[in-house]
């Protein structure tokens, strides 16, 4: 029998099928063990394509997915896509089709609107942060299905946390500048943003309710046997996914 693979949730977003995927439950190996998503990683791409498969029969869900880039440009599809077209955000509103980001210590942010029952996934690295390409998530989500910004629902997912997110103190310094003192301490030595604080702020700015965003706080870098993580693991190592779907 197939094991299906560990996906963790959020409370908040309880009505939508979403999820966080970990590393567990597929068939890649070495650094890349076990469900690596990430497509131009240095895997087998077989051995992708079938934890993609595992993925699909666990959530009875296609995938509209976009090659990232680290910037702000929002991508509003209506049926599943590979990477062909460059965005860090992706929407959907059609019914089985999942919005969906990959991330190895970025960020994944799941916005969903109750009312429209449309849906985002984002990816917010230190640059698409201060992109605010979560903003522009809302804000696509307000021009294409009339969202109310105040009654969007965020997930801010794993990713690398403040605990052991070390920057340059310059870095530091200009998340305090542009996303409030709390985002960034920049002494030197032990300069760290935090990447979940700084995303609720772009939220919240973006005039999503702080009721309304939760945070999973969990450290892909400190959870080794759970998530893939780019810097802890030196750049060699997989990917896990974010991803929602409409309300049916």
């Amino acid at each position: 029998m197939i094991p299906v693979p560990p996906i963790l949730r959020s409370a908040l977003l309880d009505r939508f099928p979403h999820g966080f995927t970990t590393r567990s439950g597929g068939v890649s190996e070495g650094p890349f063990a076990s469900l690596n998503l990430g497509d131009r990683v240095g895997d087998d791409a077989a051995r992708v394509e079938e934890n993609w498969s595992r993925l699909r029969a666990a959530t009875g869900r296609e995938f509209a997915r976009a090659r990232q880039v680290h910037g702000n440009r929002v991508l509003d599809a209506a049926r599943p896509t590979e990477l062909a077209e460059e965005a860090d955000a992706v929407l959907s509103s059609t019914a089985g089709l999942a919005a969906c980001v990959s991330v190895a210590d970025c960020v994944p942010i799941l916005i969903a609107d109750p009312e429209s029952g449309a849906v985002a996934a984002v990816h917010a690295g230190w640059r698409g942060t201060l992109a605010r390409v979560a903003e522009e998530a809302v804000r696509a989500l307000v021009r294409e299905h009339r969202a109310r910004p105040e009654r969007l629902l965020a997930a801010i997912g794993p990713s690398i946390g403040p605990c052991c997110y070390e920057v340059a103190p310059e870095l530091a310094e200009r998340f305090r500048g542009e996303l409030g003192q709390a985002t960034g301490n920049p002494s030197p030595g032990q300069a760290r943003v935090d990447l979940w604080l700084a995303n609720e702020v772009v939220l919240r700015r973006a005039g999503v309710e702080r009721r309304h965003i939760d945070q999973l706080r969990r450290c892909s870098s400190c959870e080794d046997g759970t998530f893939f993580s780019h810097r802890r693991d030196g750049g060699r190592t997989g990917r896990q996914v974010g991803f929602i779907a409409p309300l049916s």
